[in-house]
């Protein structure tokens, strides 16, 4: 699918076209299995698209503006979906669990969307959000069992993160895995950069015909602007290997935190 740029060249944001998912028969044959054979998954998901706006993780939104908005955590989402849509729909799902929400017809036009984030500064932000208890009562539980043995970054990059009961936690999870459905090509309409928020946002804003404001909201004033000075050349080296995907995929690198592709 091809969504024909709305914007000046000079000022058109990245990583727009084609992208591939399930054919459509695959998806309707997919759906069908999970309907008769894992009702409970399934029609837990399509309760989410319909619950009323008084709960915060509503899909309503992605109805009302033919949408979707994949939440990537520590990459600004909150503030995203709160100024577009008054609350966090979706939560943190990914891109596969949008294919049991919506039929594939929905699937295929609506505008998918999310926001990505240098991957050296989104675990300092998520390590440091979580050993601050996070937002939930989940969250400070989590952190309480699994991040008290690491009294900072350094030590938990060192003995933490290669624990498969961390990596996968969703704050720290790959972000390929939240945006792909077939191998590492991101089945997204439009990436955002965090590193280019407020551009990106504004874009957003014109392709869903949304006079919207941007909040700034679950920043963490506490923690050092640049992400290198939390690096030694062991831990900055550990990290590129665990999100070596990301990396290469998003374009990023360590030296020079905005996106080759931004």
């Amino acid at each position: 699918m091809e969504l024909r740029n709305t914007l000046p060249a000079e000022t058109m944001p990245v990583r727009r076209g084609d992208y591939p998912f399930l054919p459509y028969g695959v998806h309707h044959l997919w759906r069908s299995y999970l309907r008769v054979f894992r009702p409970g998954k399934f029609n837990k998901f399509k309760e989410q698209r319909y619950r009323t706006m008084d709960d915060p993780h509503s899909c309503r939104p992605f109805d009302q503006y033919r949408c979707i908005f994949v939440h990537i955590p520590k990459c600004a989402g909150i503030s995203v979906s709160r100024s577009l849509f008054g609350n966090v729909s979706g939560a943190h799902h990914s891109i596969q669990k949008f294919q049991i929400m919506f039929a594939p017809d929905e699937f295929a036009q609506y505008f998918k969307f999310t926001f990505v984030r240098n991957p050296w500064d989104r675990l300092v932000s998520a390590f440091h959000f979580l050993k601050k208890g996070g937002l939930t009562v989940q969250d400070k539980d989590w952190s309480d069992r699994y991040l008290t043995p690491y009294p900072d970054f350094d030590a938990f990059v060192r003995h933490g993160i290669q624990n498969r009961r961390i990596f996968f936690f969703p704050h720290f999870r790959p972000q390929y895995t939240y945006i792909c459905l077939l191998g590492r090509q991101p089945a997204m309409n439009f990436i955002g950069y965090f590193e280019n928020l407020s551009r990106d946002f504004d874009y957003i804003c014109q392709t869903l015909k949304l006079d919207a404001s941007l909040k700034s909201l679950n920043r963490n004033p506490d923690r050092e602007s640049d992400f290198r000075k939390y690096y030694t050349n062991e831990t900055r080296d550990i990290v590129g290997r665990l999100y070596a995907d990301d990396i290469r995929m998003l374009g990023y690198t360590f030296d020079r935190p905005t996106p080759s592709t931004a």
